[in-house]
C-alpha cells in the first residue's frame, strides 16, 4: 500500500498493513552530504511507535547529520533496548523462586501471545482478550483469574524490586466471579461402591484411598514418595504444588496402613508410591484421568450434563468428599482448613454448612 503523509508531523509517513488493523511508521529526510532522499523505517503502531516518536527521530537525524553523525541505525538499537515480557518473567521466577506449577501457567497461557512482545505494547485490552481466550478454552473462572494474577505479579515484581518505570497494565481488570458451589461429595455407600469397582486395580485403588484419607490434590497425591510416608506415626508429608510448601496428612485407616506396609517393602526410598510402570516414574495425571474418569462417569454421572458442576463426580470430588465428611463429623472449621492446606479460610467456610453444630446447642441455656 502507498505511503500516507502525517497531517501533524512534517516528514512523517505511515503505511497501513494488509489487515488494516496496524500500520508502520517511517520518516523521510534529504541527506545534506549525498543530496539523496532517504526513508527510515521506525516501527509499527502495535510495537508502541507513534507519529510523535517518528518526528522526534527525524529531528534527531537532521540535527546529528549536520555534525557528521547518522542515527538511521536507530531501528537496530531499538530492538536491543526492548524489554520483553519473557525478560520480566524469568527475573520474577528466579527472584521469587516460583514453583514449577506457577511457571507452567505462564508457559501454557501467557508466553505464546505475550512472551516476545515489548512490555510497552501490552495494554489492558490485549490482556482482556487473552483472558477471554483462556475462558473460551473451557477453563474455569478460577484459572482465568490465576492467569491475570500471575501476569500482574510479573509486572509488579520488576516495578517494586527493580525500579521498572511502567504502569502495570493489569490494573483495573476485574477478577471473574468464582463459583465454588460444587456441592457433590460421595456418601459412605458411594465410597464403598467405588472401592469395590477398583479392587482389581491396585494403583487406582491406592490413589483413591490416599485421596480420601488426606484430601490432597491430584498432583499432591501423585508426587508422594516412599520416604514421605511414616507408617509408625501414620502420617504422610504432602506438597502443595501451588505454594511449594509441605504439610502433614494422616493415614488413620488400618486397612490402608496394611496395604502400604506390603507395598513399600517392594520399592526404594526415593520411588514414587503410585506408578503404572516402574516406581521411578510416577503415575501421570493423564494416566489417572484416562482410567478413573470412565469409572466415575459410569457409576455416578449417568444422564448428567457435562457442565453440571454441582452434581457431576470428578477426581477433585475426592478432595471435596474428604472436607465434607470432616464437617459432617463436627470437625472445627480451622482444623479442616489446616488439613486441606487452604491458604484462606474463605476457601474452607463453604463446608461449614455441613456441620451438625449450627450454634443452637451453644445458645441453649446460655444465661441460666
Amino acid at each position: 500500500m502507498s505511503m500516507i503523509k502525517s497531517k501533524n508531523y512534517a516528514g512523517v509517513y505511515y503505511r497501513l498493513l494488509t489487515d488494516g488493523k496496524d500500520k508502520t511508521f517511517y520518516f523521510f529526510y534529504k541527506d545534506i552530504r549525498d543530496k539523496k532522499n532517504h526513508w527510515v523505517k521506525v516501527g509499527r503502531y502495535s510495537e508502541g511507535v507513534r507519529e510523535a516518536k517518528a518526528f522526534q527521530l527525524r529531528n534527531d537525524q537532521l540535527s546529528k547529520m549536520r555534525h557528521g553523525k547518522d542515527i538511521t541505525v536507530i531501528a537496530d538499537k531499538k530492538k536491543k533496548d526492548i524489554i520483553t515480557l519473557d525478560d520480566l518473567a524469568q527475573t520474577y521466577f528466579k527472584d521469587a523462586k516460583t514453583t514449577k506449577h506457577r511457571q507452567n501457567k505462564y508457559y501454557n497461557y501467557i508466553q505464546k501471545p505475550f512472551g516476545n512482545k515489548d512490555i510497552q505494547t501490552i495494554d489492558k485490552q490485549s490482556i482482556k482478550k487473552l483472558l477471554d481466550e483462556v475462558q473460551a478454552m473451557g477453563r474455569a473462572n478460577q484459572t482465568v483469574n490465576g492467569v491475570r494474577e500471575l501476569l500482574s505479579a510479573i509486572y509488579n515484581h520488576s516495578i517494586k524490586e527493580h525500579n521498572l518505570q511502567i504502569v502495570n497494565p493489569c490494573t483495573g481488570i476485574k477478577k471473574l466471579q468464582v463459583d465454588n458451589s460444587r456441592e457433590r461429595y460421595l456418601s459412605s455407600d458411594e465410597i464403598q461402591l467405588l472401592k469395590e469397582h477398583l479392587q482389581d486395580n491396585f494403583t487406582l485403588s491406592l490413589f483413591v484411598d490416599l485421596s480420601l484419607l488426606t484430601g490432597g490434590r491430584l498432583e499432591t497425591i501423585l508426587n508422594i514418595r516412599k520416604k514421605d510416608i511414616d507408617l509408625n506415626h501414620k502420617t504422610v508429608t504432602l506438597k502443595n504444588h501451588k505454594t511449594g510448601k509441605t504439610y502433614t496428612g494422616y493415614l488413620e485407616n488400618d486397612e490402608v496402613i496394611q496395604t502400604l506396609q506390603g507395598h513399600l517393602k517392594k520399592i526404594n526410598i526415593n520411588d514414587f508410591v503410585l506408578s503404572f510402570d516402574n516406581h521411578k516414574d510416577k503415575a501421570t495425571k493423564r494416566q489417572i484421568q484416562c482410567r478413573l474418569k470412565p469409572i466415575l462417569d459410569r457409576l455416578f454421572n449417568d444422564g448428567l450434563a457435562v457442565d453440571d458442576r454441582q452434581n457431576r463426580v470428578v477426581i477433585h470430588t475426592l478432595r471435596h468428599t474428604f472436607a465434607s465428611h470432616l464437617a459432617i463429623n463436627g470437625t472445627p472449621i480451622f482444623t479442616i482448613q489446616k488439613l486441606m492446606n487452604h491458604a484462606d479460610i474463605k476457601q474452607t467456610l463453604r463446608y461449614a454448612k455441613l456441620s451438625p453444630e449450627n450454634g443452637k446447642n451453644a445458645v441453649r441455656g446460655l444465661y441460666r
